[in-house]
């Protein structure tokens, strides 16, 4: 039990041991209860039936000494209270002070030109880079047309178009393959798996090379030159030249392996030579029509693969390819010229919008000041009531207790306090921000459209420069 009430104890009295605070409202000087807690009457009383203090005493008693202590105590504390109280409110007001946030909003158009310069001139380099290769691209695809006489867009697949040759191709080979196997699987020990094995290599030779001729030689047959016109047509012989031969050897193969030939591709190769067209029966007739068929399907699949000029397509889309990259830079930079401009906006709106309430707080802040001044001062003041009212008590008890002795000279005049620190708190400057802020705030809320549109202006002016530099060629593929 003992130890519980030392525990309640300290619980209890835990915060009043805490550091007492200073300020003037919350704790003013109580003078019966210093005159209590000093055991002020008491003490005059004894010490007056004892002839004390003196009568030529120059020195306070030590009752008078303490009160003296007690009451200096409280007006330092007045003191480092007003001190901390200051630096809150000049920190306050510091903070609450719009001017430099005002000038700054009434030079935002500038700000953002400045910005906006800076921003420009960072990817000067590049974007002229860009611009040059765009525009060196468009003149030699206009040169090109010129001198081959093309009066239309460049067709040719999308990305999802040459997906799909792609896979056409793959096809023409595993069905080609597909429709040889069992043909060759009845000359092979291995059977119809062997037969497509065999059969898949060779088709995918035959269409690959197709391919070939399809996609690079053959169309340049459609030059406006005789002399390329006519490597295009001798490119249309061999192709078919190239599809006959190989259709043509893949039948002897399959002839030699009818016949059980102890080397099959020798036999074939000295029985094409000797007697091409001479097969074994009409399956073999049947495997080079489907051969010469699918190696014609794959030629065509290599022609349609590009616009049918040669060079026309890729030379467009490295042309298009290079305005797209000059143009999404643009539209990059526009973009963050466009969020410059947003932030300045929403800078110079959000002053506009918070001005009239920093100028209320700025105007409480010096009002709290004075107030605090006035506190202090009637805190000094009250401090002083409480010295005389304390003094009055003891040098009237004590005189009541003298027996007739008379009391000494410095009963009549009061003691000189040690002096205290200055605090100013005057608001003349204050005062004067105050004016000069709401007089910068009335002319920066009647120009702050005219600041909205000159940032719109300057926007314009920096957007004006982002323009593509004579380049007008369209940026979307034509699509076969």
């Amino acid at each position: 039990m003992g130890l519980l009430k030392k525990f309640w104890a300290w619980l209890t009295t835990s915060v009043a041991r805490g550091p007492r605070k200073a300020h003037p409202d919350l704790y003013p000087i109580d003078v019966d209860k210093i005159a209590r807690e000093l055991n002020l009457v008491a003490e005059a009383a004894r010490l007056g039936e004892g002839g004390l203090p003196a009568p030529n005493s120059k020195v306070l008693s030590g009752p008078e000494a303490a009160i003296v202590q007690r009451v200096e105590k409280a007006r330092q504390d007045y003191v480092d209270w007003a001190v901390l109280r200051l630096n809150v409110l000049s920190q306050n007001l510091a903070r609450t002070n719009i001017t430099q946030d005002a000038n700054r909003a009434s030079q935002a158009d500038k700000e953002f030109e400045r910005k906006a310069s800076a921003l420009l001139s960072e990817q000067d380099s590049l974007i002229r880079s860009l611009g040059e290769t765009a525009k060196r691209k468009k003149s030699e695809l206009a040169s090109f047309r010129e001198q081959n006489k093309l009066f239309r867009d460049a067709h040719y697949p999308t990305a999802t178009g040459t997906f799909v040759r792609i896979v056409i191709l793959l096809l023409l080979i595993v069905v080609e393959g597909m429709c040889n196997a069992k043909f060759f699987a009845l000359g092979l020990d291995s059977g119809l798996v062997g037969g497509f094995v065999t059969a898949g290599i060779l088709a995918a030779f035959n269409v690959v090379v197709a391919f070939f001729f399809g996609k690079f030689p053959v169309r340049y047959i459609n030059h406006v030159s005789f002399g390329w016109k006519t490597v295009g047509g001798f490119s249309v012989a061999a192709s078919l030249l190239t599809m006959s031969t190989v259709g043509l050897g893949i039948a002897h193969y399959r002839d030699a392996l009818i016949a059980e030939a102890i080397d099959p591709g020798k036999a074939a190769l000295d029985s094409m030579l000797a007697h091409p067209f001479s097969l074994h029966d009409m399956f073999s007739w049947t495997l080079l029509g489907i051969s010469i068929a699918f190696g014609i399907a794959a030629l065509i699949d290599g022609l349609t693969s590009d616009d049918l000029y040669p060079r026309y397509g890729s030379l467009t889309r490295r042309t298009i390819e290079a305005i797209d990259d000059y143009e999404d830079e643009l539209a990059g930079l526009r973009s963050e010229l466009e969020e410059l401009k947003d932030e300045e906006l929403q800078s110079l709106d959000k002053v506009a919008n918070q001005s009239q309430v920093s100028l209320a707080k700025f105007a409480d802040t010096i009002n709290d000041k004075k107030m605090a001044g006035s506190r202090l001062a009637n805190a000094i003041q009250d401090a002083d009531h409480s010295l005389n009212a304390l003094l009055s008590k003891f040098r009237t008890e004590n005189q009541l207790h003298r027996k007739g002795l008379p009391p000494p000279e410095y009963f009549d005049r009061q003691p000189e306090l040690q002096p205290i620190q200055e605090i100013d708190f005057a608001t003349n400057e204050d005062e004067a921000a105050l004016f000069n802020q709401k007089e910068l705030v009335a002319r920066l809320l009647a120009e702050i459209e005219d600041i909205r549109a000159r940032i719109q202006a300057a926007f314009n002016q920096q957007f004006d420069r982002l323009k593509p530099l004579d380049i007008h060629f369209p940026s979307e593929e034509n699509q076969s």
